[in-house]
């Protein structure tokens, strides 16, 4: 097989270029025209030209620069979905965006998009090459293509990637007190095994006492820990060679719809995600059956997914969505009731849009409820540590004045 370097005009009446894979010229041509470009030069090259060293370089340096964030991806998208909407030529517009973002590893990615565009490659395959992008996100695209509704996909796309960004956002400053209380407790506990309890040691060891009780707990503590922190890396190979061996993606989400409270979270957290790709989908103009195939593709996990994945064929059959997820008891009735308002009153993306709201709500009253508990009872069982490791650490040094 060989690979040609090509000039040609495509379907636009644009100039594009790039490398192709074709075993003769001809071939090439053919292949070029199927995709609606007229050939005007090509040039056999060798595989590793200077362009795919570079793509490959540019796609490599992207999985281990900073990472892409939501709200730079929500950004972006926002204004990919406004120059669209404003009629700018689809490579014209990551040669633009790519000059503007500060992130370094976005701006190859864009670079790198951008050339397969000049290829000849869909926007969709463009993006889905770059293997950055979420692959829900990259339906969306290839969706808005084909319904001619690009500009519209991009910008409520973006606006469901602002308000994943929020909630995350939200989520993690809650936890920062909790968090902060454990680290600060663990840092003291490793403080007084290392540093403060070998002094005592050395101590003792000169006046030939016992220990006293608490001492002696926290003194295997300390070697427990020793030997814990020497034998981790083991632990993690064995973790890593039982979990590739015995456990499946399947049994960790079976696990995580029994664990008490957790459960609820995360079963929400899979409605809200399903539900709110459902609103941006169908206003970008998406039929039910397409836009059910990819918001299915945003649920995480297996088993959730796998009953959703049941019921597109059964739309196709002329069946109604509320009625196919009441049947099958896919998500809570009240929620189906609003996808059935949606349907007799042909507002299915508001609908849609109020049941992630609803869930959205829900999820952060658990997690605030969690929390309520997690700051006092973390805070206790931290005092209660430190308390007695300042016992443990003070007592022997009594013990020794007294006699």
């Amino acid at each position: 097989m060989k690979y040609f370097r090509y000039t040609g005009i495509d379907s636009s009446g644009k100039e594009v270029s790039g490398i192709e894979e074709a075993p003769s010229l001809y071939s090439l041509r053919k292949s070029l025209t199927l995709k609606g470009i007229v050939l005007i030069e090509a040039k056999e090259v060798s595989r590793l030209t200077d362009e795919t060293k570079e793509k490959k370089f540019l796609l490599k340096r992207s999985l281990f620069s900073k990472k892409i964030s939501d709200e730079e991806l929500a950004l972006l998208f926002y204004e990919i979905g406004l120059l669209l909407s404003r009629n700018v030529y689809i490579t014209e517009i990551f040669n633009i965006l790519s000059k503007q973002v500060e992130n370094k590893n976005l701006q190859d990615v864009l670079l790198s998009v951008k050339t397969y565009l000049q290829e000849g490659k869909s926007l969709g395959e463009a993006l889905e090459k770059a293997k950055i992008f979420p692959q829900f996100l990259v339906e969306m695209v290839k969706a808005g293509e084909e319904s001619g509704a690009l500009d519209k996909i991009f910008l409520s796309a973006s606006e469901f990637l602002e308000q994943q960004a929020d909630f995350k956002s939200k989520i993690k400053s809650s936890l920062i007190y909790p968090t902060t209380v454990i680290v600060i407790g663990f840092i003291a506990m490793i403080i007084v095994i290392n540093v403060v309890i070998p002094k005592i040691l050395k101590i003792y060891a000169q006046f030939n006492t016992e220990l006293p009780l608490s001492t002696k707990i926290v003194l295997y503590i300390s070697n427990f820990f020793n030997i814990f922190l020497k034998g981790i890396p083991i632990f993690i190979l064995l973790v890593f060679i039982f979990k590739k061996k015995f456990i499946t993606q399947e049994k960790i989400d079976k696990i995580r719809l029994k664990i008490p409270f957790f459960k609820k979270v995360h079963i929400y957290s899979q409605y809200f995600m399903w539900s709110n790709t459902m609103a941006v989908l169908l206003r970008g103009g998406l039929t039910l059956d397409k836009a059910l195939n990819i918001a299915n593709k945003t649920i995480s996990n297996s088993i959730i997914k796998r009953q959703f994945e049941k019921i597109v064929e059964d739309i196709r059959k002329g069946k109604s969505l509320s009625e196919v997820l009441y049947k099958n008891k896919l998500i809570p009735e009240n929620s189906v009731l609003l996808i059935k308002i949606g349907e007799e009153t042909a507002q299915m993306e508001d609908m849609f849009q109020l049941i992630a709201k609803i869930y959205k709500k829900e999820i952060e009253k658990l997690i605030n409820i969690f929390l309520k508990y997690l700051e006092p009872i973390s805070l206790l069982v931290v005092s209660v540590l430190i308390g007695f490791f300042i016992v443990a650490t003070i007592l022997p040094i009594f013990s020794l004045k007294i006699r």
